[in-house]
């Protein structure tokens, strides 16, 4: 099922077969501000191991899988930091990063990286925080990529028959050209920037 929605101003209603497909463990496949990308609730373990099966990573995998939430206290629920590493990620975001960090109590398993990490996300996209909202809980998301070195324009249309039979419902607000989000890891009090990507380096 493919859902056309404006990015900018979604109607809620026209999201609500997301949302009850989000509630019954499926992924759908919807729009980020760095490109479109596979999602679950954070609550479904059954669809967080599809998005690893999705992105080809298991559970001894480094690379960590990423939450989008829609407040800065999500961050102190569901990751450990300190606070210089805080007043940083509350100076840039929202925006187009991913930071990653220790993962607090709250976090799945299924959701850690084999050092006990996840990534979190907090895109400054409507489409995103509505998404959100309306789930009541954050966001699983997994980057839809191509393998090839050079990005390729994401055409939902095409992205809906690839993905026929793996994903419930494609939420669909046209073409989007993919741009990597910038990843920033926390080491102690610090951040180091693993991947530059399109979140402007923020200073030190």
């Amino acid at each position: 099922m493919r859902l056309r929605i404006d990015p900018e101003r979604p109607a809620p209603r026209k999201l609500e077969k997301a949302i009850e497909a989000l509630r019954r463990d499926q992924v759908v496949l919807y729009p980020t501000d760095t490109g479109y990308a596979f999602g679950c609730a954070l609550s479904s373990r059954k669809a967080i191991g599809q998005i690893r099966v999705l992105k080809g990573h298991d559970e001894r995998s480094r690379k960590p899988l990423a939450m989008i939430v829609n407040e800065l206290s999500d961050f102190g629920r569901y990751a450990v930091m300190p606070t210089s590493v805080f007043r940083t990620v509350r100076r840039i975001l929202p925006g187009a990063y991913t930071v990653i960090l220790e993962a607090s109590a709250e976090v799945p398993r299924e959701m850690r990286n084999r050092d006990g990490e996840i990534g979190l996300r907090m895109p400054d996209l409507a489409v995103c925080r509505m998404l959100v909202d309306l789930l009541g809980e954050p966001l699983v998301s997994g980057s839809v990529t191509s393998g090839d070195d050079e990005p390729a324009l994401e055409d939902p249309e095409e992205l809906e028959r690839i993905y026929r039979g793996r994903i419930d419902v494609v939420i669909d607000v046209g073409p989007l050209w993919p741009e990597p989000s910038t990843i920033l890891q926390a080491r102690g009090s610090e951040f180091e920037i693993t991947r530059v990507g399109k979140g402007p380096v923020p200073a030190s």
